[in-house]
């Protein structure tokens, strides 16, 4: 039984096997694995994240921001993709620093967890729709600052 579930397990790794090739073997951070095929995951997120966004009107300024940062990322993702050397394990990883260079937010692993996030915040404005008017009018004032003079009596700022 034991034997069985180790060649199960073989042969399910064997045929996932990645296109990238890892040299990496710790990220350095507690809790954080090495990707075995960072470069089309990331994509495949970033992807799923714009679509999602779509679902959010046009003039919603989350979703222009949202928009903007992941169609940034994704085009340097999709820039390391297409390069034609990828059979080369020193150019994946070569590739995978060219793209955590040029995103500067962290380790490859990293920017995957941050773009699982950004996806499913995303997925929860859309329940949320904070670009709808309040339900209930801000009263007067409400934001305005504090203020030491107001306070004191002594007239504006």
């Amino acid at each position: 039984m034991f034997a069985t579930r180790i060649a199960r397990q073989a042969g399910a790794t064997a045929r996932a096997a990645p296109k990238w090739l890892r040299t990496k073997t710790s990220t350095g951070l507690a809790g954080i694995d090495v990707h075995p095929n960072p470069l089309p995951a990331l994509q495949e997120k970033y992807t799923r994240t714009l679509q999602t966004l779509k679902a959010l009107p046009e003039s919603a300024v989350y979703r222009q921001s949202a928009e903007a940062v992941t169609q940034q990322r994704l085009d340097v993702v999709k820039l390391a993709i297409n390069d034609r050397s990828q059979k080369d394990p020193s150019f994946s990883e070569y590739a995978i620093k060219q793209v955590t260079d040029k995103i500067d937010s962290g380790m490859i692993e990293e920017l995957i967890i941050q773009a699982d996030d950004e996806l499913v915040l995303a997925a929860k404005m859309i329940d949320w729709k904070p670009y709808e008017p309040l339900q209930v009018p801000t009263p007067p004032g409400q934001w305005d600052g504090f203020s030491m003079r107001k306070e004191a009596g002594e007239g504006e700022d």
